[in-house]
């Protein structure tokens, strides 16, 4: 009986978000939880996952004070399975938000383009994704 117990509690959890394949230089979408092997998952030399997400811009169909911003915490780590964790923050007053990374003896520039979907009433409980990208020099 314990036995039966034991394969019913072990169940794979399939809520987690599946590791995705991510270029560098090319723009990749990554929900919460989720994260990106670059530049693939067989070979990853970063893999870059989203801790949290928020955002307080000013919803499409309202009028506010103030335009508002939006940040992700992302969690790096190196093909050595050292990890750091960087924030970046999106605002009105700069397009993309950019962030240096130092990791297996190289730098790594990382530039968050988009939080999505932008805050509206009708958008207002769904879940949240980041659009970013990883330069290697």
């Amino acid at each position: 009986m314990a036995f039966v117990w034991c394969l019913a509690s072990c169940q794979k959890d399939d809520s987690a978000a599946p590791r995705i394949d991510a270029p560098f230089g090319q723009q990749v979408a990554l929900r919460q939880q989720q994260s990106g092997a670059f530049p693939n998952q067989r070979v990853p030399e970063l893999t870059i996952g989203v801790d949290a997400v928020n955002d307080s811009r000013c919803p499409q169909d309202v009028v506010c004070v103030w335009g508002g911003i939006a940040e992700a915490v992302l969690s790096v780590q190196a093909s050595d399975g050292s990890s750091q964790s960087l924030k970046l923050v999106l605002s009105n007053v700069s397009a993309d938000a950019q962030g240096v990374v130092q990791a297996n003896g190289r730098t790594y520039l990382v530039v968050l383009h988009d939080v999505t979907p932008y805050p509206s009433r009708a958008t207002a409980q769904q879940p949240k994704s980041v659009v970013i990208s990883v330069q290697r020099n």
